[in-house]
């Protein structure tokens, strides 16, 4: 792998620079030397027009010149997302509270699924039970049936009302959460997907 670059200042190209690594990337004539130059620049250069050259010479006949493009791009993802300003430092904060909030929002729901199945798992126990008492059973069967039936009862009423207690949980999470989305202004950051900021953690950062 050739030497590392700097962070590149994209003020530093114009349009004319795009153009001419574009064209060298798919060109036959191209150097495997000059690709990686290009390539290693690319990745260092903070922009989404870069990384869209850097996509678009991943799906090219000449990308398997340049052994490190995957991680090459994959750092360029990193340095393109991070944020530049206070600003963006508040709202890249914003955008990874808004993923953990959808996390919190989906383990809940698998909380829900589990209070809905022992809900259902009693209510069948209760009917057998039920229908138990038709049979002719002595009085101590007929108390501990009384019993039994009792108890799931006051477990079905616990697990509805863990089940209700999620639900609301749920509902005040997604509206908080959309309220946080929403207040993301920094457009780059408006269509991201939780793998795009896996490597941009904040210092104090544990999770």
């Amino acid at each position: 792998m050739m030497n590392h670059k700097d962070i590149q200042d994209p003020d530093n190209f114009s349009d004319k620079d795009y153009k001419r690594w574009e064209y060298l990337l798919m060109d036959e004539e191209t150097t495997g030397e000059e690709l990686q130059e290009i390539v290693m620049t690319l990745a260092h250069l903070p922009t989404e027009r870069a990384q869209k050259l850097l996509e678009k010479f991943k799906n090219s006949k000449r990308a398997h010149e340049v052994g490190w493009l995957e991680p090459a791009m994959d750092e360029g993802k990193i340095w393109t997302m991070s944020p530049r300003d206070k600003k963006e430092e508040r709202d890249m904060m914003a955008l990874k509270s808004y993923f953990r909030k959808q996390d919190t929002i989906v383990e809940l729901m698998g909380e829900c699924n589990k209070y809905e199945y022992n809900i259902d798992l009693m209510k069948i126990e209760v009917e057998a039970l039920e229908q138990l008492e038709q049979d002719e059973l002595n009085e101590d069967q007929q108390e501990d049936i009384k019993y039994r039936k009792s108890a799931l009862h006051d477990l079905i009423i616990m697990e509805k009302s863990h089940l209700e207690e999620a639900e609301k949980d749920i509902a005040m999470i997604e509206k908080i959460s959309e309220k946080i989305k929403g207040s993301i202004t920094t457009e780059r950051y408006k269509d991201l997907q939780p793998w795009d900021i896996d490597g941009f953690h904040f210092d104090g950062e544990t999770d």
